[in-house]
């Protein structure tokens, strides 16, 4: 670790959890492309569905809050971008955090709202071209969660398995693909809200949120936003799943920025089996982790400091950590 950097952030820095070396089921990404007034239908970590606009080339953007579980259904906000000459974007109303647009049609944001008692940056992700068809969403998927009962959050991993006819079966902190559910099964259906939502429901009839996917070049993956009010259920927060492939060492190997829930944002270069963090919040940094790949099953990577996540979707990650947090990255041109 960097022995310079300031002692206020050395907690900050220990929790980093980077993951990005080769989890699963990435897809290839491209970044760059001009959106031009794009639409972004996006989930917040803190588990708020939000419609993201951007127009890249006016450097412009605006959002809508349009189901909010802390009161702010309608909430809009609007600002100018600064592009950075990593290719990301400053919104003039986070200016703690970064955007990045893929070309596929993946978005990595933020947004600055009262999310409870305190107004905070919270991360989100969008995407641009969902699909609409639960057949273009079956497929086996490795998932990372984080949910709220309250003020005590958690995270955990598991997997999900969308059928055809948009039955849904999951898994918590076990393989679904590798035959009987280990961990805590649940199971329910998925119903067309229109526009590439769909309303993911319990067998028992429980809403347990919103899911919106896509399918890029064969790969697949899944956004939820978490509403779950039962004991022991999925809670208020984010699901990511990316579909289930054996990590290989050239699947993440690059350049990455990723925002944590806890509002800083990140840069780090992955290679083989090495992650070094170069930036933290624009401060430069050199801390490094080594990760162990398809662990503790095929697609899912554990890093040295005990984190666990993967990779998904053309190039987005997603990682938790042992105290609940999570983080959420893209892959830089």
């Amino acid at each position: 670790m960097n022995t310079w950097l300031p002692p206020r952030l050395l907690p900050s820095m220990r929790r980093l959890r980077l993951l990005c070396a080769g989890l699963s089921a990435a897809l290839l990404v491209s970044c760059g492309g001009d959106d031009d007034g794009a639409r972004y239908r996006s989930v917040a970590v803190a588990g708020e569905l939000i419609d993201y606009t951007l127009d890249t080339t006016n450097l412009t953007y605006t959002y809508t809050i349009t189901e909010s579980q802390f009161g702010l259904a309608g909430t809009t906000g609007s600002g100018t971008l600064t592009l950075n000459t990593d290719g990301s974007y400053t919104p003039s109303g986070a200016p703690d955090s970064r955007v990045v647009v893929l070309a596929n049609g993946i978005m990595l944001g933020a947004v600055r709202e009262r999310f409870g008692a305190a107004v905070v940056t919270m991360p989100i992700i969008g995407l641009r071209d969902p699909v609409t068809t639960t057949a273009a969403l079956a497929a086996e998927y490795n998932y990372v969660q984080r949910g709220c009962a309250g003020a005590l959050c958690s995270a955990s991993l598991g997997t999900l398995r969308i059928d055809a006819s948009g039955a849904w079966n999951s898994c918590r902190d076990g393989n679904i693909a590798a035959g009987a559910c280990t961990g805590a099964a649940a199971s329910g259906t998925l119903e067309p809200r229109g526009e590439g939502q769909w309303r993911m429901k319990s067998d028992d009839g429980t809403d347990i949120g919103t899911a919106i996917g896509f399918d890029d070049a064969g790969q697949k993956g899944l956004v939820v936003d978490l509403r779950d009010p039962r004991a022991g259920g999925f809670g208020s927060g984010i699901l990511l799943a990316g579909q289930q492939a054996a990590m290989t060492p050239a699947t993440a190997d690059g350049n990455w920025i990723a925002a944590l829930s806890s509002g800083p944002w990140v840069v780090f270069e992955a290679r083989g089996t090495t992650i070094a963090i170069s930036q933290y919040d624009g401060m430069p940094v050199d801390i490094t982790v080594t990760f162990s790949a398809n662990d503790p099953w095929a697609g899912m990577a554990t890093t040295a400091w005990g984190e666990d996540g993967f990779m998904a979707g053309s190039g987005f990650y997603v990682l938790k950590t042992p105290g609940g947090d999570l983080e959420l990255g893209v892959k830089l041109p």
